[in-house]
């Protein structure tokens, strides 16, 4: 290393000699690393978390609507289902019937979350750190999450009450999936999709209520005879992948398995909780947008299309009044409600887990 020589201004005890010097004395020292480098944010590393995968979108499907408010018409079950009596002779009055249907009314939530970011933040943010970029990108995760919690929690599917007492399914204490003697998760299962009022075409479960499910040794045993041992190795790996890629898999004669690892802080304990509950949901949906009368979803979420056209709005504009310097506030948006739309199309299985 190189040497820097000064010029003494007082008496001074050369730290590595112990030598004492009189002021106006040169003396001769070792450049140290501060003195040639000013430590600088490395452009070649931006480290940060990332959300587990958000799946409403999938669970709920969007339906793009101009109005804040509207209503959307339904047939009634008993059109599909009730027995109606039709058997007649030659010169009797022919029975009537009637279709029915009802009108129910919706209406969005707003949500909107801003972010401030001063002009002397953005000039001085580091070479691989835009703040407005971040913001954006925080005010949207924002967005997301509540939307997340809103579908696969307590306010929608997570209320058992939500759904038709008929596809309710609470499993006792000796049929719990992670013990009960009795437990039977592939029973439950197919218990379930037989009382759904139409097809079942997904099954969600939490990453914990997933790996629960496929310890199980009736599900193994079941998947043993029909994908093999190594196949039901193969699935259960992926399933601990849940997060950072949306992981479904298949067992024959089921609909396929969605894992939904999306989480929550939990601001009591301050760690992160899965979103949805210990819950399974069986749900029907299908593709598109119902416009025959003859088809329906367990769920459906209904989004004002905005000036976007898609249902998302992202803006910035100047604020003036704020710092020295003034800076940009970012302002993420949507407005839509999620309601279940078919209360017993699926069902619920709760109290799958001691």
């Amino acid at each position: 290393m190189s040497d820097m020589e000064i010029k003494l201004a007082s008496n001074f005890r050369h730290p590595e000699t112990g030598v004492l010097h009189s002021a106006g004395e040169r003396v001769t020292l070792a450049l140290q690393p501060s003195d040639v480098h000013d430590p600088q944010e490395l452009a070649t590393y931006l480290a940060g978390y990332k959300p587990f995968q958000y799946r409403a979108d999938e669970l709920s499907k969007v339906v793009l609507v101009d109005n804040d408010e509207d209503k959307y018409r339904a047939f009634d079950s008993d059109d599909a289902f009730r027995k109606i009596e039709v058997k007649t002779s030659g010169m009797a009055k022919v029975q009537e019937v009637d279709p029915q249907s009802a009108l129910t009314t919706y209406k969005v939530v707003e949500r909107a979350i801003g972010s401030f970011v001063p002009d002397q933040t953005q000039s001085q943010g580091g070479n691989s750190y835009d703040p407005l970029m971040a913001a954006a990108r925080r005010c949207r995760r924002a967005l997301e999450l509540d939307r997340e919690i809103d579908v696969f929690g307590t306010p929608l599917l997570g209320t058992t009450t939500n759904w038709a007492s008929t596809v309710r399914t609470q499993v006792a204490a000796t049929y719990q999936w992670n013990g009960g003697a009795n437990a039977d998760p592939i029973k439950d299962i197919q218990d379930a999709i037989g009382k759904s009022f139409q097809p079942v075409t997904e099954i969600w479960m939490n990453q914990t209520v997933a790996h629960t499910f496929l310890r199980n040794d009736t599900v193994r045993d079941h998947m043993r005879q029909m994908i093999g041992d190594q196949s039901a190795q193969n699935l259960i790996g992926n399933v601990s992948m849940a997060g950072s890629m949306n992981i479904d898999f298949l067992i024959p004669g089921f609909p396929p398995f969605r894992v939904s690892a999306s989480k929550v802080k939990n601001e009591s304990t301050s760690a992160v909780d899965y979103v949805m509950p210990n819950y399974v949901y069986l749900v029907t949906t299908p593709p598109g947008v119902p416009m025959d009368g003859e088809e329906i979803a367990t769920t459906y979420t209904f989004r004002r299309k905005g000036p976007s056209g898609v249902g998302f709005e992202v803006r910035e504009f100047r604020v003036e009044d704020r710092g020295s310097l003034g800076g940009t506030m970012v302002v993420a948006s949507n407005a839509d409600i999620a309601k279940i739309t078919g209360s017993n199309c699926g069902g619920v299985i709760y109290d799958v887990i001691q």
